[in-house]
Order: C-alpha cells, then structure tokens, then sequence
C-alpha cells in the first residue's frame, strides 16, 4: 500500500503544479496586455520536471550558485548577491543555463503594482536582445516560487564589489552600461519602461566585466500621452528616490535619473562613505528621509572630500579632471543642476567622456 500512497501523493503534488502553472500563466499572459501591450519575444515554458533534472534533481545544493568555484566545483558562477536563489544547471541540449527562484516575496502579488514574477518574465522577454540584461530563455511556472531561466551558466558573475572595481575608468564603464540598460527601457519601447529599483545588489558583471541589470519586477510603464504614473505602492529602497516618488508615490522617467545619479555617487564614493557623507550611516526608516538628501552636500566639498580614498592612490590631473564630470553628471541626475537630463543623454555622455582624451576642467564644461 505503500507504493500505492507514494504514487498517489505524487499525483496530486503534479496535479497542484499544474493548476498552479495555468493561474500563474494566467497573470503573465495579463501583465503582458497591461505594461507589454501583449508583445514578447518567445520564451520556453518549462514544466518542473524539466527543471527538476536540469538541475540535478530538485534544486541540487551542488549546483547552487551561492557558492564560489572555490568551495563547489559543480558551480560555475561566484556569489550572486540579488533576489532569489541561483542555481546551474544543463538542458537535454546540453545547453548551460542559470535558473532563479525567486524567493523572500510573495509569489503571488495582491496588486498589480507589487512586485511578482509574471511581471519580471513579461519585461525580461522583451530585453534578451540587450547586452546589459541577462538573455532570459523561459520560466517554470509550477512550483510554488516561480523560476525564470537564462542562458550564461558558461561565464562567471558576480556583483559589484568596489573593493575588486578600483579604477574610475572600469567604475565609468560600468555607470555607462547601466546607464543604457535604462536608456533602452526609456525609448526603445510604445510606452517607456521605468526601473525604479536601483541598487547594487540588481547589477550583476560577467567575467567581461560588463554589467548586467536584473529583477524588472518593480518595472512599471507610463501610459501612452503621459508622463507620469500615480502609483499605491512605492518600494523600499529609499536611499535611490527622489522626492516625488517617495512622498507622493508618482513615477516618471526623472525617477530612474534620480536613482541613477545616486548610484553614480556611490560609485565614486563607495557605499560606507557615501553612507556617512550623506548622514544615512545609522539612518531607518521613513521619518528620516529628508535628512538623506543630504546627498546635494556632495558637491560642495572638494574631490578629495568624497571621492573613494583607494582611487585616490596616484591619481592622475586628468582622472581628477574626470571624477568632477563624474560628480558634475550625478548632481544633475538628481536635479541640482538645472534641468535633469534624459537617460538616452546620459547614456551618451558618459559614453563620449569615457572614449575621450580630457586634457583639462575646461574640456570637461565644454
């Protein structure tokens, strides 16, 4: 009889998936009508079993990817510091891939405007085509955290760690990267995409050193003839939000310069530094939050004042020269220093400064 529980039990635990997976299409199929107007690229559909055996059966520890080569042999990735849990694995192609659990959030949103799954799988299949997203192969909709598949298990990742990132011109080269990465949802698209969840821990580099943006679940677009979308739910990462976001829940394409040009600063700064520079050390909690845009004081001390001390180290005239473009760009993405330029701009900016020759500050204003 035993035999007989077993093989019952594993019948209503695929019977579950499958009810689970047709809900779960359900909103995937809706939030591509909302925010993709029903388009995508085409994507595969796994069933569980199928991502049961790519990765060793149910989600081998071996092949998790929060583990260095160091310590397991069967990962091919370092340590991914981003939501979910990242695991490798091989399709019956033989094909490497890297599969995400999305876990530490609800699987099933209550309002359209959390973040979830379905919206992440709807957005990342319209961006495989950009070197500055992951190239998402499909998504397993049955368990009870969803997973989203991408090729790349060949190369190795890991998130920005400023301590390995020292140099300005590799801290540029990456601003620049992310900074297409949001150009391209601003303009490549009917309706424009915006992030709205920066942070180190969305940027992963391959072994290349180019950057990568993940996890589009906080991704909304602004309806056509608009500029702005009112929002019922705004996040939590406060740090990269610009007023209007935060206090009065409203969403334009402003936000992710915003959040981008805090980026840009903690880049030069370093986390910890931009941190205390800002007054955000033992800061928690909403109440405090003006005090955060303390952020403008940047650029009232000298570079040296702000700048990470460890590119500092034999500095050149002409890196100098390029730290204050650097600050000068972040204080107008954050809107100090007249009109807040589009993302597309920013994006080429960086990119002109970063294959340039600057021989001094008055190259730089020109």
């Amino acid at each position: 009889m035993d035999w007989w529980k077993k093989k019952m039990s594993r019948a209503v635990v695929k019977k579950e998936r499958l009810a689970r997976g047709q809900r779960r299409g359900e909103m995937f199929l809706k939030e591509l009508i909302q925010c993709c107007d029903g388009k995508s690229n085409p994507i595969k559909f796994f069933s569980a079993d199928q991502i049961l055996k790519a990765t060793a059966r149910d989600f081998c520890k071996c092949n998790t990817l929060e583990r260095s080569q160091n310590v397991c042999e069967c990962s091919r990735v370092s340590e991914l510091l981003s939501q979910g849990k990242w695991y490798s694995g091989m399709l019956d192609n033989h094909r490497m891939i890297l599969v995400k659990k999305m876990l530490g959030r609800s699987p099933d949103p209550p309002r359209d405007i959390c973040s979830g799954p379905p919206k992440d799988i709807a957005i990342s299949s319209m961006l495989s085509g950009h070197k500055n997203f992951m190239k998402l192969v499909g998504c397993c909709l049955e368990f009870e955290y969803p997973v989203l598949v991408y090729y790349g298990a060949e190369k190795q990742y890991s998130p920005i760690d400023l301590k390995v990132v020292v140099s300005l011109r590799k801290r540029m080269k990456i601003a620049e990267e992310v900074a297409s990465a949001l150009a391209y949802l601003h303009s490549a698209f009917p309706r424009p995409f915006v992030y709205r969840n920066m942070g180190f821990r969305n940027i992963l580099l391959d072994e290349d050193g180019v950057a990568k943006l993940i996890d589009l679940s906080y991704c909304v677009s602004i309806p056509k003839g608009k500029t702005f979308l009112k929002l019922t739910w705004v996040g939590r990462d406060y740090d990269y939000m610009d007023d209007d976001h935060l206090f009065n829940r409203v969403v334009s394409e402003k936000t992710d310069a915003f959040g981008f040009g805090i980026f840009m600063q903690k880049l030069v700064a370093g986390e910890e530094s931009f941190d205390e520079l800002c007054g955000l050390k033992n800061w928690r909690g909403i109440n405090k939050v003006p005090k955060r845009l303390s952020a403008k004081s940047m650029g009232e001390g000298s570079v040296d004042e702000i700048v990470d001390p460890k590119m500092l180290e034999k500095v050149s005239e002409v890196e100098r020269y390029r730290m204050e473009f650097f600050l000068n760009l972040s204080e107008r993405c954050i809107g100090l220093r007249g009109e807040v330029p589009e993302m597309v701009q920013v994006a080429k900016e960086l990119k002109r400064f970063r294959e340039s020759q600057i021989d001094s500050a008055q190259d730089i204003s020109s």
